[in-house]
């Protein structure tokens, strides 16, 4: 299964699940009175929401180069990333503002315990989803779907502070459901945080791990006809990873067979690096 088929198979795959999710949390906080139920409901709202915007950007980043953008549409993506982290920020602070205005004017009572086996199921739900989105993610390098990922990890664990919310409140201290809905909130805009730093880090264009430019500097070195990795630049647009380099060869060679070193340099690139989209390689003389 490719890139694009994979990320659009686990989308749908998680949209139907989150807005199952957050029918379910949403009427049964609303019926048993939970703030904390209420509030993961809302996210599974979010969630659906997010992985809406990462279908959208899995078909733009599969769009080949055009004139406009000859570098490809990889920064989709990130865009995507970028868009989920502010959802999720907005959520959080919104879900937090309201929930603490109820603690305030202590607007609480008791949940009903039927709430508790809804939070239970989401747990259960998100972490299957989670661990399935974020191998795919992994497997495919979709940053868009990791972040994805890392989203449903955030709804199970705030599943689980809405349900510690629900039985401590059952057994006798009401004020931990509201309490539980802010820890929620909390866990939200930490996650949206998170994604929003890593998205901007990404469209600025970020430079390559030390690992993945010293496993370059193995492969060019070790092309026959290079005598030197002499200048080494690669950078990300999105997740396809574009290099420029610089290589010595002997003086006394050709211009044709300096140009065959070249290519030899860039097919070994292309073949051994997954996330290498392409490589330019200049040529220099020995001393």
């Amino acid at each position: 299964m490719d890139r694009y088929t994979a990320g659009k198979k686990i989308s749908y795959i998680t949209i139907v699940g989150n807005i199952l999710l957050a029918i379910i949390k949403i009427f049964i906080g609303a019926l048993v009175g939970s703030a904390g139920l209420i509030a993961d409901g809302f996210h599974s709202v979010s969630d659906t929401a997010s992985t809406i915007a990462v279908l959208i950007a899995i078909y733009v980043s599969n769009k080949p180069p055009d004139d406009e953008h000859q570098y490809g549409h990889g920064q989709a993506e990130s865009i995507a990333a970028k868009i989920l982290g502010i959802l999720l920020l907005l959520t959080g602070l919104a879900l937090g503002y309201n929930i603490i205005n109820e603690i305030l004017k202590q607007e609480y009572g008791i949940p009903g315990i039927y709430g508790l086996w809804a939070a239970i199921l989401s747990i259960i739900i998100k972490e299957v989803m989670f661990r399935y989105t974020y191998k795919v993610g992994e497997e495919t390098n979709n940053q868009a779907l990791i972040a994805d990922a890392w989203h449903h990890r955030s709804d199970a664990i705030s599943s689980i502070a809405a349900a510690l919310g629900i039985l401590g409140a059952n057994l006798g201290y009401p004020i931990l459901d509201p309490i539980a809905g802010v820890i929620v909130a909390i866990l939200i805009i930490r996650v949206g945080w998170n994604i929003i730093v890593d998205a901007i880090d990404s469209l600025m264009v970020k430079a390559p791990s030390k690992e993945d430019n010293e496993e370059i500097r193995n492969i060019v070195q070790n092309v026959d006809g290079v005598e030197k990795l002499k200048n080494l630049k690669a950078h990300y647009s999105g997740v396809d990873l574009y290099v420029d380099l610089r290589i010595v060869v002997d003086a006394q060679l050709t211009v044709k067979e300096g140009h065959d070193i070249s290519m030899k340099v860039r097919e070994e690139l292309l073949n051994k690096c997954e996330q290498v989209r392409e490589v330019i390689v200049h040529i220099d003389p020995s001393d």
